[in-house]
């Protein structure tokens, strides 16, 4: 592998992402904020440092190697949420807790260690959300965008980030599909955050959970999540955007463009919309019986609203919709303490925990379109199992699905369930409950955020112990990037097959012969 190839498309990242940290101190100053923002400006110039060293060590841009894409990819991620950790630091956090926060952000995890809102500023508050934002839709896809020089090795970059089973581009140049992608994603970003505006929502709230709702992230200013404001209005702008942030930003840019009816003629969408208005009706009715009581009744934690309280029929709905959306787009808001709504309701959202949105949305999670198309897969062996000769290829909206993405589909799943096996261990070894280990887990590699019993939606990350926070660490690494693309890199075929392919590339024709 070209090394030095790969830390020059890092260092080139690098450097314009040191502009990125500049805007929280922006923030900082119009709040009065003046020392703490001098920790922005240090990871800012130290980003623009690295970069220009890593950028220095190749001389010009080249074609990828497909390995050497899934390098850059996976090293950028790490790379910038090592950076975006200076924040935290300067801010008083320990080193891992301030990689386990910038990571978190980065990936739209949501899992936070902040125990106390009131010892962070305004400016840390934005930078964390604004993590989120850049992640949500990628980080490299943003500088595919906006950067002429990574044009190059634009595709191996552009699908080795991009969520999802199947290559999909909207032009026939990826720098022109970056951008298509991050200008419908900034103009659902701008309608939301003056809508939640509009609402009563403060304008600081009202972008910060702009940025973290687009991102399905989940990161609010608010230490009561987005259930602090007691805005039902709020609430259900949050409930449309994050059903558009779960669905395939790909489809909505081509409904604005005039192409309407792809959205309904699109198998998986329909799949998704399916699953959420099922889901929240069974929600609903869990919650109805959680309460043996004439109307229905759900429990609010103490330390927030109150204690048990009555609620009319469509707030029961609202909290329904809502709380299936922000666990099946892996958002990881709250409008209440759901880990105290009953075991009916808890394995609801539970069983959402493993779903996730549609490819090429901000949603994390194995994407239903996978588990779409292996239950294809699975009745199309039931039809053989009865006619073996027949020939019935696995479709989706029309077009024949390969083999080979078959292929790919049942490794993913058995990867992303073995990782999720090997947390879960490690976690009840060192002290976690299983409840705490399983949830912990699967919102970490799923990119959730909140969890169940000492992760739940009230709590946080920060008592768990130091083994514990790198193991979700690299959960919420590996999940953010489709667990193969890291997961490739620990073969050592592959750096030494990329090694002897250069060689012979660097050989003459005569000597190849």
């Amino acid at each position: 592998m070209r090394i030095t190839l790969v830390l020059h498309t890092v260092g080139l990242i690098l450097r314009y992402f040191a502009i990125v940290m500049v805007l929280p101190v922006a923030v900082g100053l119009i709040y009065g904020e003046w020392y703490n923002s001098i920790g922005f400006l240090i990871a800012a110039a130290a980003a623009a440092l690295v970069g220009e060293l890593f950028r220095r060590l190749h001389r010009k841009g080249e074609e990828l190697f497909r390995v050497e894409g899934l390098a850059v990819v996976s090293l950028v991620w790490l790379v910038v949420a090592c950076f975006g950790s200076i924040p935290y630091l300067w801010g008083g956090l320990g080193v891992m807790d301030s990689l386990f926060e910038s990571m978190s952000g980065f990936t739209t995890t949501g899992a936070t260690i902040f125990t106390d809102f009131s010892l962070y500023t305004r400016g840390l508050f934005f930078w964390r959300a604004l993590t989120q934002w850049l992640g949500g839709m990628g980080v490299l896809a943003l500088f595919l965008a906006i950067l002429p020089a990574l044009s190059v090795a634009g595709r191996q970059l552009f699908f080795a980030e991009t969520p999802g089973p199947q290559e999909e581009r909207l032009t026939p140049r990826i720098r022109h599909t970056a951008i298509a992608l991050w200008s419908i994603y900034a103009a659902l970003s701008l309608v939301e955050a003056v809508a939640l505006t509009v609402t009563g929502m403060p304008l600081y709230d009202a972008v910060c959970n702009t940025f973290t709702t687009m991102a399905a992230g989940g990161f609010s200013p608010n230490p009561y999540s987005i259930g602090g404001y007691q805005n039902p209005a709020a609430e259900w702008v949050i409930i449309v955007f994050m059903f558009l942030a779960g669905a395939n930003y790909s489809l909505q840019y081509l409904v604005i463009r005039g192409k309407g009816t792809r959205l309904l003629k699109d198998e998986e969408f329909r799949v998704y919309t399916a699953v959420v208005l099922g889901s929240a009706l069974l929600l609903f009715v869990a919650l109805f019986s959680f309460s043996s009581a004439p109307s229905p009744k759900y429990l609010v934690s103490e330390n927030t609203i109150g204690a048990l309280e009555e609620a009319a029929t469509h707030d029961v709905v609202r909290h329904s919709l809502f709380q299936v959306l922000t666990i099946i787009t892996t958002t990881g808001f709250a409008t209440d303490d759901f880990s105290l709504w009953g075991d009916r309701a808890l394995t609801i959202m539970l069983l959402l925990m493993f779903v996730g949105g549609c490819a090429g949305s901000a949603a994390g999670g194995p994407k239903i379109v996978r588990y779409w198309l292996i239950a294809k897969q699975a009745f199309r062996e039931l039809v053989r199992a009865i006619h073996p000769n027949a020939v019935k290829p696995v479709r989706l909206g029309g077009r024949v699905i390969p083999p080979e993405v078959m292929r790919s589909i049942t490794a993913f799943m058995f990867l992303y369930l073995f990782i999720f096996g090997v947390s879960v261990i490690i976690l009840t070894l060192y002290g976690s409950t299983l409840i705490t280990g399983i949830t912990a887990s699967i919102a970490t590699l799923g990119n959730i955020g909140p969890g169940f019993g000492a992760v739940g939606p009230m709590a946080n990350y920060a008592h768990l112990p130091l083994v514990s926070k790198i193991v979700l660490f690299l959960n919420m690494w590996i999940g953010r990037l489709e667990v193969l693309t890291v997961l490739v890199l620990l073969q050592p075929s592959v750096w030494r097959t990329a090694t002897l392919r250069e060689r012979h590339r660097r050989l003459p024709a005569t000597s190849r012969s």
